[in-house]
């Protein structure tokens, strides 16, 4: 956020930050009644509690806020990125609770768990487990957090659970496999983005809290211009404001007008919510659903036949990598996805990372997990490429070396829509077996769609290998069912980009 206009306009601080700040909360849009709510849950109810919120309306701030005013028989364990397996999230929660050695079985783990958590529960002290971004969660990892929902004494639950999450958290826990995790949901709040008349008290609010002591610093323009380019969500009213603040400043306004609104508007990419929080269009998307699962349908039905049968039309199946750096070929062909699950996710999938023979938008389950795309000639295209396109077009040529992985998943990462679901196939020690594993993915996966990335964990170095771009976790989950068996070895798990992103680089 730009600091340049403060003393301009006489504040103290930047006002429209897009960190969650405490001391910025704005209790209105009933912000503050469902705070209180939590409160109220996290020292009595017992259970899993959910929140359900679009990305950016403020889910994070008001979590911190909630856990930074329980009173001091409330224990909260805080997980900001919920992308840990199912052994995984045991030992972090016994991190948080002060538990250095857990040793390395699960049954170890969970005994010293419980051993925690019943002595805090000796002691009068509850334990509130909190998971942010839960949406993003391994289905595997949320039914162990369900199972730490039946550690109880003779009368109480021994952890309390309060779930966080995108709209997509709705979808992920109305999955069959979870239904038990569903049973126990208890609470589920929703954070409505803000109505014009809340965004323009809340614009006022975050301004004063700067400092501001004038009169309104936006006209009504300009307000109007904001409230409908944000759509209600508060970090783009903020990111908005900060940068209309910015303009009126760059012009020596005293004020900030229509027009300088539309110049931050001009700066920023479109980014609309998911439309599952959109009343007005829910049967409209209902229709369209229907309809696009039937084409998706009919198309995974061709390209299996595709996969099981060989090409029946007169083009023959890619051939599989050779080399000396691609691994043997196995001797009959990987399972294809089951029916109930290439459908599904052949309607999720996008295939961007390279220009392929099918249009992106019929893209299948299978052609991530088989295909071998034929890249096609960039005059080949009739009209303007979309950026999507356009960051196809630009990726590295197809490549099974780690550069050429490296190479796609930088000019993805970089892209300024990013967004959506990939599969980490794979989290490596240093680089030693990585030209091998990508060798074998390579040989049994799209080329294109698979990408690594360096990062940090604890010190040690890893190289992490990612297949694909989804727009929903569910569709993600449902392409590693389908993966060959001897790309399962390594537990793949579904992560979000914009949190890969954030991962520490060496």
């Amino acid at each position: 956020m730009s600091s340049l206009y403060l003393e301009h306009f006489g504040l103290s601080k930047p006002p429209f930050q897009i960190t969650p700040d405490p001391e910025f909360f704005f209790s209105g849009g009933r912000r503050g009644d469902i705070l209180s709510a939590l409160l109220h849950v996290a020292a009595h109810d017992e259970g899993i509690i959910t929140l359900v919120a679009e990305v950016g309306s403020g889910k994070t701030l008001l979590a911190r806020l909630m856990i930074s005013r329980l009173g001091s028989q409330v224990c909260a364990v805080y997980l900001a990125n919920p992308c840990f397996s199912r052994d995984e999230i045991i030992a972090a929660i016994g991190r948080d609770l002060g538990l250095t050695d857990m040793g390395n079985s699960i049954e170890g783990k969970l005994a010293l768990l419980r051993d925690e958590l019943l002595r805090r529960h000796a002691l009068g002290q509850r334990v509130l487990l909190v998971i942010d971004e839960a949406h993003a969660m391994p289905a595997e990892s949320l039914e162990e957090v369900r199972l730490l929902s039946n550690l109880e004494t003779g009368q109480n639950k021994l952890v309390n659970i309060m779930l966080f999450g995108q709209p997509e958290l709705d979808g992920l826990l109305a999955e069959p496999r979870l239904r038990q995790v569903r049973d126990r949901v208890i609470h589920r709040f929703v954070l409505q983005p803000l109505q014009a008349d809340e965004a323009s008290a809340y614009i006022d609010h975050r301004l004063r809290a700067a400092g501001w002591h004038g009169a309104r610093l936006f006209s009504a323009a300009a307000l109007a211009r904001l409230v409908k380019a944000s759509e209600g969500r508060a970090r783009r009213i903020n990111l908005l404001a900060d940068k209309a603040l910015l303009a009126a400043y760059a012009q020596g306004s005293r004020s900030v007008e229509g027009a300088h609104v539309s110049s931050a508007v001009q700066e920023l990419p479109i980014d609309h919510p998911t439309p599952s929080t959109s009343r007005s269009n829910r049967w409209q998307l209902l229709a369209t659903s229907v309809v696009l699962a039937l084409v998706m349908t009919a198309v995974a039905v061709a390209a299996l036949g595709w996969y099981r049968g060989g090409a029946t039309s007169g083009a023959a199946p890619a051939p599989l990598a050779t080399g000396p750096a691609a691994a043997p070929a196995p001797a009959t062909p990987a399972p294809a996805p089951s029916k109930t699950v290439t459908p599904v996710a052949a309607a999720a999938v996008r295939v961007v990372a390279a220009p392929v023979a099918q249009p992106a938008a019929v893209a299948t389950a299978a052609s991530v997990v088989t295909a071998k795309p034929d890249p096609a000639p960039a005059s080949s295209s009739a009209s303007a490429p979309s950026m999507r396109q356009q960051a196809s077009q630009a990726s590295p040529a197809l490549g099974t070396d780690l550069s050429a992985a490296l190479a796609r998943s930088e000019i993805w990462l970089h892209r300024p829509d990013l967004d959506g679901y990939t599969i980490q196939l794979a989290a490596l020690p240093g680089t030693f077996g990585v030209d091998a594993f990508l060798a074998q993915a390579a040989a049994q996966l799209d080329a294109s769609q698979v990408y690594a990335r360096h990062s940090v964990y604890k010190g040690k170095a890893y190289v992490s290998v990612f297949l694909g771009n989804f727009e929903s976790h569910r569709s993600a989950a449902l392409v590693i069912e389908g993966l060959p068996a001897g790309l399962k070895t390594n537990r793949p798990l579904v992560r979000t980009w914009t949190k890969i992103k954030q991962d520490t680089q060496p």
